[in-house]
C-alpha cells in the first residue's frame, strides 16, 4: 500500500480534520527563553510539575516541561478542551493515554531528545513514535551487539562504515517505536515477528542530526507533518488552529 506523506509544513490556521487511517505528526523545539518558560508550566498538572521538579538538571527539567505543555496544547485542538483540563491515564510501563472517556478515540505518542520533540496523533489505532539525537561519541557498536537481533546486525552492516552510525539510529528508533506502540520497553520480549504483515513501520525524515521512526498497528493511508516554528523571541508559534 502506498502511503502519502507531506513535507513538514507550518502550523496551519485551519487544522485539517484528522481522518481514520491518517497520522498527524507534530515537530517542535524544546528551547525557550526563560520568561516564557514559566507560562508553559501553567498548563501542567500537579503530578507533571512534581515530575519536572525532580530533574536535577535544569535543562532536562525545561525539556520535560515544554514537551508536556505542547502535548497538552496540541491535543487540546483535537479534543476542544482547555489544555490544563486534559486527563491522562498511564499503563504499567508509564505510557500515557486519554482513557476510556475519550469520545474522540484519539490516540497519541510523544518522544523528545535533545532540543527537539515529535508527537504522533491518530484515531483508534495503537502507535509509537521515537526520536533520537545522534551522539557522535556514542559507542554504537557495543549497543548493537547487546540489543540488536542477528537480522538487525546484518542490516547495520549492509551500509558502509561511514553510514553505520545513522543506520544504527534508524534501527534503534524503529525498535523503540514498535515497543512504545506495544506499551513496553527494551526489557520486554522482541516485538512479534509478523508485525509488518499487519502494521506500518516507517523512518521519518526529521532534521539535521536527528533520526525518527513511527510504528502503527494497522495499515494507514497518509501522514501529515506539521512544524511548530520558533519565533525570533524564542517562543514557539502559538497553537491556535481550529479544525476545518
Amino acid at each position: 500500500m502506498i502511503i502519502s506523506s507531506t513535507p513538514w509544513q507550518t502550523c496551519p490556521d485551519c487544522l485539517p480534520q484528522l481522518q481514520p487511517g491518517q497520522i498527524h505528526l507534530w515537530r517542535f523545539s524544546l528551547d525557550i527563553i526563560p520568561p516564557l518558560y514559566q507560562s508553559q508550566r501553567a498548563f501542567l498538572s500537579d503530578d507533571e510539575l512534581a515530575r519536572a521538579d525532580r530533574f536535577l538538571d535544569p535543562q532536562k527539567q525545561q525539556q520535560f516541561t515544554l514537551a508536556r505543555s505542547y502535548l497538552r496544547q496540541i491535543l487540546a485542538q483535537y479534543l476542544d478542551l482547555p489544555p490544563e483540563l486534559i486527563k491522562f491515564i498511564y499503563n504499567d510501563a508509564g505510557k500515557p493515554s486519554l482513557g476510556e472517556k475519550n469520545r474522540n478515540n484519539l490516540t497519541f505518542n510523544l518522544s523528545h531528545s535533545g532540543a527537539m520533540a515529535v508527537l504522533a496523533v491518530a484515531i483508534d489505532v495503537d502507535l509509537g513514535v521515537d526520536i533520537e539525537e545522534i551522539d557522535f561519541d556514542l559507542n554504537f557498536q557495543s549497543l548493537a551487539i547487546r540489543y540488536f537481533t542477528p537480522a538487525e546486525i546484518i542490516k547495520l552492516k549492509e551500509v558502509s562504515i561511514a553510514r553505520q552510525r545513522r543506520q544504527f539510529y534508524r534501527i534503534w528508533t524503529s525498535k523503540e517505536a514498535v515497543l512504545k506502540m506495544i506499551g513496553s520497553g527494551f526489557s520486554a520480549a522482541e516485538p512479534p515477528g509478523n508485525f509488518m504483515q499487519h502494521g506500518c513501520l516507517r523512518n521519518i525524515f526529521f532534521a539535521g542530526n536527528y533520526v525518527s521512526a513511527i510504528a502503527i498497528n494497522r495499515r494507514i493511508t497518509s501522514i501529515l507533518k506539521f512544524n511548530i516554528l520558533e519565533s525570533e523571541s524564542g517562543e514557539n508559534s502559538p497553537l491556535t488552529p481550529k479544525n476545518c
